[in-house]
């Protein structure tokens, strides 16, 4: 838009308190753009994705010329690949929410869209229509605090997810495209005029024309859009890398891939590094250890920290763990040590009175001890194994908790504020009556130790039943508890139960899953944690066997 036609725009005509039109007082405020700094809080939201959701987030790449409805030519959009991570946030959705919820601290707000294709995802982002999806309240679990002030506080208005888009398949892909206008392919405007002169607008017509024709007349470059758009061919992401907040080089007189001399070389770096911290009062969270080597090669030891230090021979000492692992492939030429990623000191008061050895071992855990160990394990094993459990308010057990790295963070596991509590949307009670045993029901009140078991399995394990004068079978149609469970080759013999608890995921969190749960007692003294699956009317029309039990967890 031209800059005469915005400042009409905003100009508004108003009325005075005198009766009188004051829209000639009125005037627009116009700054110039700032290419800079757009690249950069850009970038900065990239590193921030990169922290919370994915590691492989890629800034939006530019051709030589401007694309048509693009016209600033400068980096506007974030492509991520999110393969692998989806289901730390439950599904795909759930990773689309925690983004918004990330972007909203920063007082902004995207347009979002997942697609089988790079190419996909940009077009439905910025050409599709999204309508704001209102997501409904939470459910509070529990009856005897429904009424209460405080349980009244804590239910939550519904919420609204603003942009998002996710659309799989080929044939889905095909469809949702196909209504988008052909810029949306990112293709140069002169490539729009020509199309619109044939009395093509749409990118539905644009496929369904021969391909070598318009390789012929409008250019290559509009059939590897296609191409693209369609997941025919790969566009490659160059993943963004943060540059570092502090960095040492040096350069080798002699390039040498004798480790006596890197060990030296890298301690001289970590503590010309260390010395650069302190007087910023800060110390690394994640350093970077690049080591340049003949024939243009590069090898990269990535080191994440519990806590922020400048301490040059613990840094320098999980480097060369590292190093002493790896298989140096040709001489080095250069180092370098870089922080990607710093945080504040912290400060202990120590003790005023000299310690005995027995209070050394009593209290030889300190934090600083905790920091070295969560350090030397991340090095050792991967930053990835050594991780802490952080409780999600989700009614799945299976999602109540997700395992994040300890090491390498912004904000350590220590410093953040937990408001979300055990027992919070744990789903319903059913007032089902299962007459199959003649046992009372207890329910389990929400502060009861066996409410959950403590120790659940990797993924449910289908269990057999049977009840009195019937065989074990996996799938049955009875859906009442059953009275004998066979497991591993043993018999159990149901003698008490409580129950059912039912558990339902959201309609919105993808496909449906509803469940009713029982705590069990056997007569070999097992406690156990079971359910079975609910089927709608049309899953039990379809199948005389529609019921099966999984076993999910033990309380002994």
């Amino acid at each position: 838009m031209k800059l005469a036609e915005a400042t009409e725009l905003v100009r508004v005509p108003g009325i005075s308190k005198a009766g009188q039109s004051d829209a000639s007082k009125r005037r627009p405020l116009i700054q110039p753009h700032d290419r800079v700094l757009d690249q950069q809080t850009l970038e900065q939201i990239a590193v921030s994705v990169q922290q919370q959701i994915t590691p492989k987030v890629a800034l939006e790449g530019l051709g030589e010329k401007p694309w048509s409805g693009h016209p600033r030519h400068q980096c506007e959009s974030l492509l991520c690949e999110i393969s692998g991570v989806s289901h730390l946030f439950g599904d795909e959705l759930g990773l689309l929410m925690a983004v918004e919820k990330m972007l909203a601290g920063r007082h902004l707000r995207a347009r979002m869209a997942i697609a089988d294709s790079v190419a996909a995802a940009w077009a439905l982002s910025h050409e599709a229509n999204m309508k704001p999806l209102t997501l409904p309240k939470k459910k509070d679990s529990h009856k005897d605090t429904a009424d209460s002030s405080k349980a009244k506080q804590n239910r939550s208005s519904p919420r609204i997810f603003h942009g998002g888009l996710i659309v799989r398949g080929a044939e889905d892909t095909a469809r949702a495209i196909g209504y988008l206008p052909v810029q949306s392919l990112r293709i140069a405007a002169g490539t729009v005029s020509t199309l619109a002169r044939l009395g093509v607008a749409s990118v539905s017509q644009l496929l369904s024309l021969p391909r070598s024709g318009l390789a012929t007349r409008l250019g290559r470059d509009l059939v590897q859009r296609l191409e693209q758009v369609q997941a025919e061919v790969d566009e490659p992401l160059i993943v963004h890398q943060a540059e570092a907040e502090y960095a040492v080089t040096l350069t080798l007189q002699y390039p040498t891939a004798d480790l006596e001399i890197l060990t030296d070389r890298i301690k001289r770096l970590a503590s010309q590094l260390t010395s650069r911290l302190m007087l910023q009062q800060c110390g690394a969270l994640r350093l970077s250890c690049c080591l340049n080597l003949g024939g243009r090669k590069k090898m990269n030891l990535d080191v994440g920290l519990f806590a922020p230090t400048v301490d040059a021979d613990h840094l320098s000492g999980l480097i060369i763990n590292q190093l002493e692992s790896k298989r140096i492939e040709d001489k080095v030429e250069r180092l370098s040590l870089m922080v990607t990623l710093s945080g504040a000191l912290r400060s202990s008061q120590s003790s005023l009175f000299e310690l005995d050895e027995t209070q050394v071992s009593a209290t030889g855990m300190t934090g600083a001890a905790i920091s070295r160990l969560v350090d030397s394990l991340s090095g050792r094993i991967g930053r990835d194994r050594v991780g802490y459990l952080e409780l999600q308010n989700d009614p799945l057990p299976e999602r109540a908790f997700d395992v994040l790295p300890l090491a390498g963070n912004a904000i350590s596991p220590t410093q953040k504020r937990r408001k979300k509590r055990r027992g919070q949307s744990t789903g319903r009670w059913s007032q089902d009556v299962q007459a199959a045993i003649n046992h009372a029901m207890v329910k389990p009140a929400a502060g009861d130790a066996l409410r959950r078991p403590l120790a659940l399995l990797a993924e449910p394990a289908p269990i057999r039943v049977a009840w009195d004068g019937t065989d074990f079978s996996l799938r049955v149609s009875d859906p009442h508890l059953p009275h004998r469970i066979r497991f591993n080759g043993a018999d159990h013999l149901v003698l008490k139960h409580w129950g059912p608890e039912r558990i339902e995921s959201g309609w919105w969190r993808g496909k449906s899953i509803r469940r009713d749960y029982y705590r069990i007692e056997t007569d070999q003294g097992a406690w156990w944690w079971i359910f079975r699956n609910l089927v709608t009317r049309d899953e039990l029309q379809r199948s005389r066997t529609p019921y099966c039990w999984m076993l999910h967890g033990r309380f002994s």
